[in-house]
């Protein structure tokens, strides 16, 4: 009878950690060679040989091919069975998403919503459970599938009791101190963590680029400005899981009032409710509600827009250029739905940021778009729990 993956890779114990690194070395670099596996995994070839042949028997490592011969049989390349577990990866933001992933972390199926006003915890997370069922029912797999539930919210949080504390920009109400993570797991009884979005799009964005050795930043702006940095493959998150606290960068010292009672931070000219604020201060008859309604009215070049999204577009590019001068990030990954639908708005945030930088730093750094888009939040927690499981 094989043993089930899930079982494998939650177990901890002395004994197992070698077939654990086993395993991760082949998830990471496969399809590969057992020769080539030889050259950093330091045990003997009869040894690698029967952890191999174990791995396939259970069906968690299957043949991915050939290799190039060195003058005999081609070597076999082995690589991980995608489908020998499971992951969900959520996001909580102004829009909900739950992902069904698989072991190489591709997208298998989603489900999403948007946030409204009417979406307390009290509806919000039976909401996302309903969605994680029908998922598993599609694809007619069971719980003992699902390897890991990862979790990328809208901070502050606290990390080590799962808990959502007063989530910043949120649309909805009552979601102060809020145990998302065990309530999930009492329909759901299996490894769940949480982290702050900025965070977990950065971890995927990371590993789906195959950096090695770079330090990223990765900023997504929208309804607020939220951040994550990686250095060397780490996440460097705050204590509380507050990845907002970039939107408080000081831009106009003495400017704009910040939701927060200072003046002059960054979301007070950067946020979507900024912007719709100041195009209304400026042209009372003119009420934006959406980010829909601010990019339709920025094609139609709409003058008051166009300005007031400039002067977004400026401040924006101070800040990435503060944070690139205290962090030395190699590359930059904008994200948001400017970021997506106007070229010139990112274009003018680079500009401005390349501009203010460093000047020993210019040649060095990388600003542009991230790969993922959206799907990076939710798969970049996916990410998370499964390298979790090899940080004992």
């Amino acid at each position: 009878m094989f043993t089930l993956l899930r079982d494998f890779i939650w177990d901890d114990s002395k004994k197992n950690q070698n077939r654990k690194s086993l395993y991760q070395l082949i998830h990471r670099e496969g399809p590969i060679s057992k020769s080539n596996v030889l050259k950093s995994f330091s045990v003997p070839q009869t040894t690698l040989t029967r952890m191999v042949a174990e791995f396939e028997g259970n069906g968690w490592i299957r043949s991915g091919g050939f290799g190039q011969p060195s003058g005999g049989r081609p070597p076999v390349l082995y690589k991980v069975r995608e489908d020998a577990g499971y992951f969900i990866g959520i996001e909580i933001a102004r829009v909900v998403q739950v992902l069904l992933l698989d072991l190489e972390f591709n997208i298998l199926n989603r489900k999403k919503f948007s946030v409204t006003v009417e979406h307390t915890p009290e509806i919000t997370i039976p909401f996302i459970i309903n969605m994680m069922k029908q998922l598993i029912q599609t694809h007619q797999i069971s719980v003992s599938d699902i390897i890991g539930i990862g979790i990328g919210a809208i901070g502050p949080l606290d990390r080590n009791n799962g808990r959502m504390i007063n989530p910043e920009s949120f649309i909805a109400s009552g979601w102060d101190n809020v145990p998302i993570v065990n309530e999930i797991k009492k329909e759901f009884p299996v490894p769940i963590l949480i982290n702050n979005g900025a965070n977990t799009a950065a971890l995927a964005e990371y590993q789906a680029q195959l950096f090695s050795s770079e330090n990223l930043l990765y900023c997504i702006s929208g309804y607020g400005i939220r951040c994550g940095f990686i250095q060397a493959g780490i996440s460097l998150n705050s204590r509380q899981g507050d990845a907002s606290s970039y939107g408080h960068i000081i831009v106009e010292p003495g400017g704009r009032l910040c939701s927060c009672g200072k003046k002059g931070c960054l979301n007070a000219y950067s946020s979507f409710g900024a912007m719709f604020a100041q195009i209304k201060r400026e042209v009372p008859s003119m009420e934006l509600t959406s980010s829909g309604q601010l990019v339709e009215a920025l094609n139609q070049n709409v003058h008051i827009v166009e300005k007031v999204v400039q002067e977004s577009a400026y401040y924006y590019g101070l800040a990435v250029a503060n944070m690139i001068n205290l962090l030395h990030p190699d590359v930059v990954l904008l994200e948001g739905k400017l970021i997506k639908e106007s070229e010139a708005y990112m274009n003018d945030v680079i500009s401005i940021a390349t501009e203010h930088v460093y000047s020993n730093r210019r040649r060095d750094i990388t600003i542009r778009k991230g790969q993922l888009g959206r799907d990076a939040v939710a798969v970049g927690a996916a990410v998370e729990v499964f390298h979790s499981f090899f940080k004992r």
